[in-house]
């Protein structure tokens, strides 16, 4: 598989910058392109996409030198091995509680020894064509090596329980980084609708002291992510508020 250009990016001390949308659109991967973005990130909790799709946006974005990540509906080892048998080379698992839950997510998505991660002729796996993965890769074992290598693991700590459990889930070999969920974790402290309470916030502090403790990394120290529809509905409402009232032209009506 391609190398993973938020690593690389990394590696040149630079964050990379991806596109978050939540449906398919082969448009906004031309897009994201065209505005030199470094890859795209599928909402695949709260979006929709089909296999068929993901492999097509994977395919298009690769072809354009960018990589795909995606925050999976739930940490399955048959969900996230959909998801990588196309070709997405970072996997973001949502609501991660515990260390068992980590071991879950990090095991899916490498390969041995590193993992369990399943290995059959799909796209992310060079199709299964042994030619192929030598010429790109030198072998099966290097191959193997290489998807580890430049695969992305991300626990979302989003949860009470998650927070208090989060040494041992940073303990757990193979989880690269560790995302927020500011609203499900206000809702699970008890303050829905208010993802920016001091309780939040102390809570994301306490995280943070753990992930530097630990020699880990937060996503933000390595990613920015854009939404698509905050792009959309930004521009919309600042043009509204800037033309909403125009009168129309002479002789309109």
């Amino acid at each position: 598989m391609p190398e993973n250009r938020i690593f690389a990016r990394n590696r040149a001390g630079k964050m990379a910058h991806l596109l978050q949308f939540h449906h398919p659109s082969t448009e906004l991967i031309e897009l994201a392109a065209m505005a030199g973005m470094d890859g795209v990130d599928l909402d695949g909790e709260h979006g929709h996409f089909t296999l068929s799709e993901i492999d097509a946006i994977c395919r298009q974005a690769n072809a354009y030198g960018m990589t795909v990540t995606a925050r999976v509906p739930a940490i399955d080892p048959a969900v996230i091995n959909g998801y990588l048998a196309r070709g997405v080379q970072g996997i973001q698992g949502p609501h991660t509680e515990t260390a068992e839950q980590a071991k879950i997510l990090t095991e899916a998505c490498l390969f041995l020894p590193e993992g369990t991660r399943s290995w059959g002729p799909a796209r992310g796996n060079v199709y299964g064509h042994e030619g192929a993965i030598a010429d790109l890769h030198g072998g099966n074992r290097e191959f193997l090596a290489d998807s580890n290598a430049n695969m992305l693991v991300v626990a979302q700590v989003e949860s009470r329980k998650g927070l208090e459990n989060i040494d041992e889930i940073l303990a757990v070999d193979g989880i690269d980084c560790i995302t927020f969920g500011p609203n499900d974790m206000a809702a699970s402290l008890g303050h829905p609708g208010e993802p920016r309470h001091p309780d939040v916030v102390e809570a994301h502090r306490h995280i943070t002291e753990r992930v530097r403790a630990h020699g880990k990394r937060l996503l933000s120290d390595r990613m920015t992510t854009v939404r698509a529809t905050t792009i959309v509905l930004d521009a919309l409402r600042t043009h509204l508020s800037e033309h909403g009232d125009d009168q129309a032209g002479e002789g309109a009506g």
